[in-house]
């Protein structure tokens, strides 16, 4: 059984939880070729695999349950916020406000919000409409699939990668997401860690400051 939510109100709340899968704005790339052993390679790559609707391949190249928890985190972090409650359906400022607890009751939501998110995410790349296709299969299904029902199905491309700048923990790697169905362009920092076989992306570094503007593009469309 799906929970219904009021479309005044869902707008608001689906972009702020889509948040949590901000990393997947990645689609086709259109940049110079880079060498493999250039971690600027590695976002290309990506973006490549999202255009391939190749989940697996994504999943290989970026550490999906660590940016997803740490978007998880901030995006429940916030929702105690009264001015973000205030404007949530009151069951899922309950809910949300129990996930963020810490209990044994809590935790049990949390791993349902991240199992919902994660689930999103992967289905955007596996059908195509992260690439800017009309999705394959039916609708989603589950309790939080309302929530990203008013989602952007418009094209995701990175427009431009920037040079790599090393430090202790690996690569920081700034690029351009521009989304065709909302025509805004998302200046990303990821992290890209060496791994066995070449780098992988194991964070955005900017996650906080690219989940407020999401936030604030989505409360300007819900008024």
């Amino acid at each position: 059984m799906s929970m219904v939510v009021p479309r005044r109100r869902r707008g608001a709340l689906c972009c702020a939880l889509l948040a949590l899968g901000i990393f997947a704005l990645l689609a086709s790339v259109s940049v110079p070729f880079v060498r493999a052993a250039d971690p600027r390679q590695c976002v290309a790559d990506v973006g490549r695999a999202i255009d391939a609707a190749d989940a697996a391949a994504f999943e290989r190249l970026v550490d999906v349950d660590a940016i997803l928890d740490a978007a998880l985190t901030l995006f429940l972090r916030d929702a105690q916020k009264p001015e973000v409650a205030a404007r949530l359906p009151p069951l899922l400022a309950v809910m949300f406000s129990q996930a963020a607890s810490g209990d044994s009751g809590g935790n049990n939501l949390r791993n349902l919000l991240f199992s919902e998110a994660r689930a999103f995410v992967i289905n955007g790349v596996s059908s195509g409409a992260f690439a800017g296709r009309t999705p394959s299969g039916g609708a989603a299904q589950g309790l939080l699939a309302p929530l990203f029902a008013d989602a952007s199905t418009g094209r995701k491309e990175i427009r431009r990668i920037g040079q790599a700048r090393s430090d202790n923990r690996g690569w920081l790697v700034p690029f351009v997401v521009h989304d065709a169905g909302n025509g805004e362009n998302y200046e990303v920092l990821g992290r890209v860690s060496p791994v066995e076989n070449g780098f992988r992306l194991t964070s955005v570094e900017n996650l906080e400051e690219l989940l407020d503007r999401v936030r604030a593009e989505s409360l300007n469309v819900g008024e």
